[in-house]
């Protein structure tokens, strides 16, 4: 009758209007390439632009009622009224800590043992190699998984602290000439 027709918003778009404000809030940083990336962790599969907060119609189909996810995160957003919610959700659930801690609490219930203390049972004490440890698992899942989740990164976690016993075996070996 009135020939409304629903507009699909490009993720671009939506990336374009909402730019100051993830920097502003700290979803991403400045120099941070969003293209098409969920902003809640970072995944580049199954990427689109979703409502924020669900049938508020007429704002439901305008950029300001619009967010980039993934399928994934689509499901775990909050399913509320009032869209501070939901943007506080994303801020508080899209940083690296948020995901490095999900991982290494998903490690200890699988392993009934902390990263930390699987790190200082072979000596490691410094707060740098922890860095690099949470850096490296963090990257290595950014770039071979489609989808970021806890048990991805437990798993990612348990194989790099295995790497590390075995490199730090291979050292004590061959520092004390037991390498063949």
């Amino acid at each position: 009758m009135f020939g409304l027709v629903a507009k699909k918003t490009g993720v671009k778009e939506v990336e374009e209007y909402w730019a100051s404000t993830l920097v502003d809030m700290g979803i991403c940083d400045i120099e941070d390439n969003l293209s098409g990336c969920c902003w809640r962790c970072k995944s580049s599969f199954a990427v689109s632009a979703c409502q924020i907060v669900n049938k508020i119609w007429p704002l439901s189909y305008s950029l300001s009622n619009k967010m980039v996810l993934c399928q994934s995160c689509q499901i775990e957003k909050p399913l509320v009224k009032n869209p501070d919610l939901v943007w506080n959700w994303l801020e508080n659930e899209s940083g690296q800590l948020f995901w490095a801690k999900q991982g290494m609490s998903e490690y200890e219930r699988r392993y009934e043992k902390s990263v930390l203390q699987e790190l200082w049972d072979m000596g490691i004490r410094n707060s740098s190699e922890v860095e690099s440890l949470v850096e490296r698992v963090l990257k290595s899942v950014r770039i071979n998984c489609q989808i970021i989740n806890q048990s991805t990164l437990a798993n990612v976690f348990r194989s790099e602290i295995i790497l590390m016993q075995k490199e730090m075996m291979e050292n004590f070996e061959e520092n004390n000439g037991y390498a063949s």
